[in-house]
């Protein structure tokens, strides 16, 4: 729950950097807020109606401290007038060459990234736009071919451009930082942001994806829930071994053990701790509900 609560805040902060007017990022406004811009409002609008989510490129102009304390203003130029946006320090930052999560201290000047964000986001009618709301940022994003949009049940974007074949080695994450191992099966229906290098000469052209980031909202503040009703609806398995022993739950290859009165638990090994400590109230086990996200 800290961590989101911390993410929650630092958004808070972020919007309160907008000053004087501003605008939705819909079509009209991002043709208007840049008058040299490559992308007509037709093909904007194509965008928008394949994903909840648009793009911008470019390559890092200046990065610079702001007012707010853990808040970072990042100037991009490229073809469309360039574009300002605020980076908090738990603001997702994926560097395309490694797929691995980055901080804004190592973006650097001259650095090509990919800014993503929702097509609503207020966005400030200054030379060049400031964009306070950004979902996502991609950094070195000319080392690899990189992709937003909504995949269908059969992993085809919208525009039937691209198909997923999600592989054993595709790194599946969303923006909760889930701790359950994601699959193909939650890709479905869902915007997301796509890493891949290869695909075949056919229509839709298809690709195994080194990387996916489910696009989305972030997770809601942890509480406490009922462990057996909660982990069964989750579809695990709970088993009780002894106030001495951890509890264990187990689905799909993944096991969670959990110690009573204890907030860490571990996910397949992996010790991580929860907002609540699993406690025994009136005779029925309760656990912080972020272990299930």
């Amino acid at each position: 729950m800290k961590k989101n609560l911390t993410k929650v805040m630092a958004m808070g902060m972020v919007m309160t950097i907008l000053a004087g007017t501003t605008a939705f990022a819909n079509d009209t406004m991002l043709i208007a807020a840049n008058p040299n811009a490559d992308k007509t409002i037709e093909s904007v609008q194509a965008e928008a109606e394949a994903s909840m989510y648009l793009t911008q490129n470019g390559t890092v102009a200046s990065i610079e401290a702001s007012e707010t304390e853990g808040v970072s203003i990042v100037t991009m130029d490229n073809e469309m007038g360039g574009l300002r946006f605020a980076v908090a320090s738990n603001t997702i930052i994926v560097d395309r060459a490694t797929g691995s999560y980055v901080t804004v201290n190592e973006l650097t000047e001259g650095m090509a990234v990919s800014v993503v964000y929702d097509m609503n986001s207020p966005m400030g009618m200054s030379l060049p736009p400031f964009l306070g709301n950004v979902a996502a940022v991609v950094a070195n994003a000319d080392a690899g071919s990189v992709t937003v949009g909504k995949f269908d049940k059969d992993l085809t974007d919208m525009k039937n451009m691209l198909q997923l074949n999600i592989g054993d080695e595709t790194s599946i994450q969303n923006m909760q930082g889930s701790r359950i191992r994601l699959s193909a099966e939650d890709v479905k229906g869902q915007d997301a942001l796509v890493f891949y290098d290869f695909t075949t000469r056919s229509i839709p052209a298809q690709t195994t994806p080194s990387f996916v980031l489910i696009l989305g909202e972030q997770a809601a503040p942890a509480v406490s829930v009922p462990l057996r009703e909660t982990a069964e609806a989750n579809g695990f398995s709970v088993k009780w071994q002894g106030k001495a022993k951890p509890i264990l739950l187990e689905k799909d290859g993944v096991s969670m053990q959990l110690m009573l009165d204890d907030a860490t638990f571990k996910v397949n090994g992996v010790e991580d701790e929860a907002a609540f400590a699993t406690e025994l109230k009136d005779g029925v086990m309760f656990v912080s509900s972020e272990i299930f996200e």
